[in-house]
């Protein structure tokens, strides 16, 4: 067998390709070549034949045993392993239900698409708004007129300007004032 043909069957045995007569044939190449190029593979083999020296065979009824077991371990049929199937059927369900409702979102009453259109409504809405903040205004207005014709009524009081010139005047007369000079 030629090198070429050799790599060839490296390469397919490290992709794991290789069938048990392909894995002989590079055995016995590399028993009789003692290239330094293939030492890795012989290390790999040489590990190989050491794990499978220590492997032990198993009986053939070892598929039978396994089998029995795995059939006393299987659980009777229990009416919660049913409810559980359904309960995640309806689980489905709901989640496709929901998902479908997120992705096909339905157009909203009163959506309007004409801009036109659109800005009518919309000034029909804020003159509508106008009006009734027009109409909590008025009341608060005649208010603040109310208090300033008041406001102005006090005003023409003169007797209050001059009771409080004569509070004064009384202040002025509590005072005393030494006036010490040298002579």
């Amino acid at each position: 067998m030629n090198q070429q043909d050799i790599k060839v069957l490296i390469g397919k045995f490290y992709q794991g390709e290789t069938s048990p007569d392909e894995d002989n044939i590079i055995r016995s190449y590399l028993i009789n070549n003692n290239n330094n190029e293939y030492d890795d593979i012989r290390s790999q083999f040489k590990i190989m034949d050491e794990i499978s020296d220590q492997e032990e065979s198993l009986d053939i009824s070892f598929d039978e045993k396994i089998m029995k077991q795995i059939e006393v371990k299987r659980p009777p049929f229990s009416f919660r392993y049913s409810l559980s199937g359904v309960a995640a059927v309806i689980l489905l369900l709901i989640s496709i239900w929901v998902g479908s409702s997120i992705f096909n979102p339905k157009e909203v009453y009163g959506t309007i698409t004409d801009p036109y259109i659109a800005f009518a409504e919309t000034k029909k809405v804020l003159q509508k708004v106008s009006g009734n903040v027009n109409k909590g205004v008025k009341p608060v207005a005649t208010t603040i007129n109310k208090a300033d014709t008041g406001i102005e009524k006090t005003k023409k009081i003169k007797k209050v300007k001059k009771l409080n010139n004569a509070g004064l005047l009384l202040e002025s007369m509590t005072k005393v004032n030494v006036n010490l000079r040298k002579l």
